[in-house]
């Protein structure tokens, strides 16, 4: 099933209970997630919301700069996405 977020889009694999992200602030990547990480990524950010925001690395190169606003919104789609595990 494809999911699209405010900043996080992908596909979630309900066979294997993964969900993969596509794509990050409309830049395409692959990675896959299981529910245990995506808690895990949820729980971070949750922790440091208010520190001025975060930095992803996409595919290892590239740095994706996300305001204290982004993150609020990674939060969101990181929560809808949860409701499918």
């Amino acid at each position: 099933m494809h999911i699209d977020g405010q900043i996080i889009s992908g596909d979630y694999d309900q066979q294997n209970h993964e969900f993969s992200i596509t794509s990050v602030k409309h830049l395409t990547t692959e990675s896959t997630i299981t529910e245990d990480e995506l808690g895990l990524l949820h729980d971070y950010l949750l922790a440091h919301t208010g520190d001025g925001g975060q930095v992803l690395t996409l595919n290892d190169q590239i740095l994706v700069k996300l305001n204290e606003e982004d993150v609020e919104k990674v939060l969101q789609d990181l929560e809808d996405i949860k409701r499918f595990f």
